[in-house]
């Protein structure tokens, strides 16, 4: 059990960074001096962004089924105010392709463009890492997955009443009893429910 929470561990680092790729292919897309050589094929900057979103996009529907597979549901709660999250935190990821298409790339020194954008993309991985919405993964979203941020209902706990980030394959209208839950962190929350 323990190799398996060091593992998922390690999954969680690479979800998160599956996240950020979007980031790479605008930066791979605007600059179409990009290519890599394999075997005497040329992939050009097209193809290999593709290549990118595919394996990202497969990735992180792995790291959700292991985790639909391998973790029971252990929490329940109830909620009083549900909210989508998608509206707020779409628009942080389109100022990250924005800092991306604004690194410049020059082809007489790639090594230096190629480590500013390291830099920065290593600094927006650490700030998400460090946030509540650091399990957001827009290729989620591309399998069904709807992200919440959800209001607990403290009236009959002794804990204040605080809000966590709930991902679900259901559309969640209403507030009710959530009984198929499974803790990810002390904030974010998976819902084990069968899928349609």
């Amino acid at each position: 059990m323990l190799v398996f929470l060091i593992f998922l561990r390690c999954f969680y680092f690479t979800y998160v960074f599956m996240s950020l790729t979007p980031l790479i292919v605008f930066f791979i897309i605007k600059n179409t001096d990009i290519y890599i050589d394999i075997f005497s094929f040329k992939l050009n900057n097209i193809y290999l962004s593709v290549i990118i979103i595919c394996v990202a996009a497969a990735i992180s529907y792995l790291y959700i089924y292991t985790i639909k597979k391998k973790c029971k549901p252990n929490d329940s709660m109830i909620c009083c105010k549900v909210e989508i999250a998608e509206p707020k935190y779409i628009p942080i990821y389109i100022t990250y392709f924005v800092i991306a298409l604004s690194i410049p790339y020059d082809k007489h020194n790639v090594f230096y463009s190629w480590i500013i954008f390291a830099l920065v993309f290593t600094c927006i991985y650490l700030l998400i890492l460090k946030g509540k919405f650091s399990y957001f993964n827009p290729y989620l979203l591309f399998y069904g997955y709807h992200f919440y941020e959800i209001e607990i209902d403290s009236t009959n706990q002794e804990f204040a009443g605080y809000k966590i980030f709930l991902i679900s394959k259901e559309n969640i209208k209403d507030t009710h009893k959530y009984s198929t839950l499974i803790r990810l962190n002390n904030f974010v929350y998976f819902d084990y429910r069968k899928e349609n």
